[in-house]
């Protein structure tokens, strides 16, 4: 508590200064242009094990994604997110013996390409305080809040049937999400951020692997062609953030997140052994639920503010958050750990919401 008071009064104050990576209610000032960079990695063990076989899997993923947000006056903007994305999968195959487990293969698995695009807008029906009042906030409460809504395209490659550990760059299937954020800034240093968002998923059809009680360690019994429906996603986050100065800024982040089952139809007969035996795609419908709880941390580095004083030549914020898995059920991964390096960065291209102040 002392090295936090110390940090405030070693810094002037200056209210919100740091927006800081974690989701908020605010939207690229009118005539500007704003661009995000995030670069996430996450990481996380998968282990599957049978009567003959273990498989011990460590997946690797990076996202490498571009936003780029026109705020086209006050209260609205529109954007458009890019991301690239790059997998690693690397599956150990043991086989039952009599002394124990045997080491059988190492199999390895990769994919890089462009992820799923995503274009919508952001409108701020309680604009609240402007771009250059929110740095210098009076004493007292503060509320700021928008809708969000966004359409995902296909532009990713899902994982193909038969890999059966692989992370594709993107989902195979379109959506739309929408989203609510509002921020609520108490006096000049703290301020937290309440995101709901909901994904309706587009209904698709793929080719998946059947699988004896759904134990992917088993031999398959077959590909079925298959129509998926459903697994809509939500997510509730809280997120609190402290301004310490004009430069620098702390947050953490708290997640729920909930995909409902998907639904899948599709079925074919087929010969295992002599035996007549129908794939039947629907078997796959509870194991594609799944729940998972998130806490992050974050710290920033802005000069949004200095800049609007005349004191910086660029208004550029650098973060870093680290995002860990508190619990999680059901499709979505365990152990999962999560580093991003985020970089926003303005231009101002018309209007005086946005300019550069005079020293």
């Amino acid at each position: 508590m002392r090295c936090a008071w110390i940090l405030l009064l070693a810094f002037p104050v200056s209210a919100q200064a740091v927006l800081a990576p974690t989701e908020d209610a605010t939207i690229a000032p009118a005539g500007a242009l704003r661009f995000r960079l995030d670069n996430s990695w996450q990481h996380y063990d998968g282990e599957f094990a049978s009567d003959s076989t273990q498989v011990i899997t460590y997946y690797q993923v990076r996202f490498t994604t571009l936003t780029a947000e026109l705020g086209v006056s006050r209260h609205l903007a529109l954007a458009l997110i890019a991301p690239e994305a790059g997998t690693l999968v690397t599956s150990s195959w043991f086989t039952q013996q009599t002394v124990g487990y045997r080491l059988d293969s190492v199999v390895n698995d990769s994919h890089n390409g462009i992820g799923d695009l995503e274009a919508g807008a952001k409108f701020a029906w309680i604009a609240g305080p402007s771009e250059t009042e929110r740095i210098a906030l009076p004493a007292g409460l503060h509320v700021r809040s928008s809708v969000s809504a966004f359409y995902r395209f296909t532009t990713g490659t899902p994982p193909a049937p038969a890999d059966y550990f692989g992370v594709g760059t993107g989902s195979g299937r379109h959506a739309l999400t929408a989203a609510s954020q509002t921020d609520l800034m108490f006096g000049r240093v703290f301020w937290l951020s309440a995101v709901a968002r909901y994904m309706w998923q587009g209904a698709v059809s793929r080719q998946v692997q059947i699988f004896p009680g759904n134990d992917v360690t088993q031999p398959s019994l077959g590909v079925v062609d298959a129509q998926q429906t459903g697994g809509n996603e939500w997510m509730l986050s809280a997120n609190p953030k402290v301004s310490l100065g004009r430069y620098f800024g702390v947050g953490a982040q708290y997640t729920y997140r909930r995909r409902d089952a998907s639904h899948f139809t599709g079925s074919r007969d087929t010969l295992i052994a002599g035996d007549s035996l129908t794939l039947d795609a629907s078997t796959l419908d509870s194991a594609s639920a799944g729940t998972a709880q998130y806490l992050s941390g974050s710290i920033t580095y802005s000069t949004v503010a200095p800049y609007l004083q005349g004191k910086a030549s660029f208004p550029i914020e650098i973060s870093y958050q680290y995002v860990a898995t508190l619990a999680s059920t059901g499709s979505i991964p365990k152990q999962v750990a999560q580093n991003i390096v985020t970089f926003r960065l303005w231009f101002h291209l018309w209007g005086s919401s946005f300019k550069k102040g005079k020293p």
